[in-house]
């Protein structure tokens, strides 16, 4: 790991910019380029970013010998492409969240990084903070006994954010978007896992029966807000709530029948804080606050690190996103979408 990961990024929008500055932090890997479909966004990029290498393509990026890594930060409907051609051009790969538009495409990605032997991992960085690891071992070593219900909530409200929301990719179906693509994968990874560690696993658990119920806007045609309902092995019972145009809360929560374990910020740790906190009610004994380490708002900065320090096993270890758990994130939320009716364009 003594050699500096070399990165370029895929895209110029909001979580490319998010990723570029947490790259500026690492001590593992440096942003030589960055791709664009324009030269001018590239340009403008680069020169926020002081990113030396500037191209008008994607193409462009992977042509670049000098590349070790891409972060795929482009909208979901060009993952599969994009990390297939990634793979093929021997890069390693960090993709944005979900992997791809469903399980099939999902498939074809990991058969194409497993064919080239690059790393490849789904960017949940909330998978990488120690508070994570953290909240599966309380759960794993019983601390409030059999875990019987779950509950994930990732919400916001884009319709008081400036512009037209259904201009915004997350509401549009044909590249991929709706809340449960956008946040929905989120909570769902966390139920799948929090669900394994309960039952002993050594990763997640895969539920049994979904039920979900969904607002499907009229102009993106995605879920505006969404419901569902997973029932795990062992009758472990799962609540998930999520919305793009309803502000429900961001927390996890599981009771058991021993206590209660609730996670107030599991999505975003570490942000402006010097500790995290996993709040602990065990079964007649006083609440308990566990702090853990917010690595300094680092929260991006661990995806990249980590790659650096796995990209000769082909994936990380789990907590962190393992192929067959992305596998399996993406069956839950296709069967999520197939209860509400939701069918992409592409998929028709």
């Amino acid at each position: 790991m003594s050699e500096t990961t070399k990165w370029a990024i895929l895209g110029t929008g909001m979580i490319a910019r998010t990723f570029a500055g947490a790259l500026a932090k690492s001590e593992t890997g440096d942003l030589i380029a960055v791709g664009s479909r324009a030269l001018a966004s590239s340009n403008a990029f680069g020169k926020e970013f002081g990113v030396p290498r500037c191209y008008p393509t994607y193409e462009h990026v992977l042509a670049d010998p000098d590349i070790d890594a891409v972060y795929i930060s482009l909208p979901n409907h060009l993952h599969l492409e994009w990390g297939v051609r990634c793979a093929k051009a021997k890069k390693h790969i960090l993709c944005e969240k979900p992997l791809t538009l469903n399980h099939s495409e999902a498939i074809s990605l990991i058969n194409a990084v497993r064919s080239n032997g690059v790393f490849m991992m789904e960017a949940f960085m909330y998978r990488c903070h120690p508070q994570t690891a953290k909240t599966v071992e309380l759960i794993r070593e019983g601390a409030i006994g059999d875990v019987r219900i779950i509950q994930a909530e990732f919400g916001y409200n884009m319709s008081g954010r400036a512009g037209d929301p259904y201009e915004n990719i997350r509401l549009r179906n044909d590249v991929g978007g709706g809340s449960i693509m956008d946040v929905g994968c989120y909570a769902v990874s966390a139920c799948r896992l929090m669900a394994g560690a309960a039952l002993q696993r050594d990763g997640t658990l895969e539920p049994e029966e979904i039920r979900g119920l969904a607002h499907i806007g009229d102009r993106g045609r995605v879920d505006e807000w969404a419901l569902a309902v997973l029932r795990f092995p062992n009758d472990i019972l799962a609540n998930v709530t999520v919305g793009s145009l309803v502000a429900v809360g961001t927390v996890f929560r599981a009771w058991g029948s021993e206590g209660f374990l609730e996670v107030p910020n599991p999505w975003f740790p570490g942000r402006a804080k010097e500790h995290e906190t996993i709040v602990l009610q065990r079964t007649g004994k006083e609440r308990e606050e566990i702090k853990v380490p917010a690595c300094n708002g680092l929260l991006y900065t661990l995806e990249a690190d980590i790659l650096a320090r796995h990209k000769q096993d082909g994936q990380a270890p789990s907590p962190c996103m393992t192929w067959n758990d992305s596998l399996g994130n993406m069956r839950t939320l296709d069967r999520w979408r197939e209860s509400i009716g939701l069918v992409f364009d592409s998929e028709k």
